[in-house]
């Protein structure tokens, strides 16, 4: 059991948050579409967002990107869940069997476009400190399969 923190609200253990001041992160990183066969660089957040953008998040699974990853004993993410931003509304269902479901790497610009247009306020600051402390790309920790983890920022929604 998860006592409270002051660091995550609500046990922060990933849950969605509706407090529209709590800051999400922006990475891009690999996930295996076990339906393709294939790996794609797919955009994952840390949190569920405030605002909109929470309409285009899924939880997914992230399948092991190798037979010989294994979970960490400390990882408090035993089934290697990520929120995965989808190109499309959830509300409308979605399938890995789609080729389009997720926003990938090369969607960044429009992500960030998005943001920008709806009431999101990116953290160029924060993200700048995480880049220079080599924070910015993790290697699998956050638990669950995830390889390389690759931060585009920080953001967080300012417009109710």
């Amino acid at each position: 059991m998860f006592q409270d923190s002051p660091f995550y609200p609500s046990n922060g253990r990933n849950n969605s948050i509706d407090n529209g001041s709590v800051s999400f992160s922006i990475y891009v990183e690999p996930y295996l579409n076990s339906y393709y066969k294939t790996y794609q660089n797919i955009i994952t957040l840390s949190n569920m967002p405030a605002g909109p953008l929470r309409q285009m998040v899924a939880r997914i699974s992230t399948p092991k990107l190798s037979p010989f990853q294994e979970l960490s004993p400390l990882s408090d993410n035993v089934y290697g869940c990520r929120y995965a931003l989808m190109r499309y509304p959830t509300s409308n269902g979605f399938s890995i069997k789609s080729r389009d479901s997720f926003m990938v790497d090369i969607d960044v610009p429009a992500l960030l476009d998005y943001l920008n247009s709806n009431g999101y306020h990116i953290d160029t600051q924060v993200t700048r400190i995480l880049q220079k402390s080599n924070l910015a790309t993790i290697n699998g920790s956050g638990g669950g399969y995830s390889g390389k983890r690759t931060l585009v920022c920080m953001a967080r929604f300012v417009h109710h």
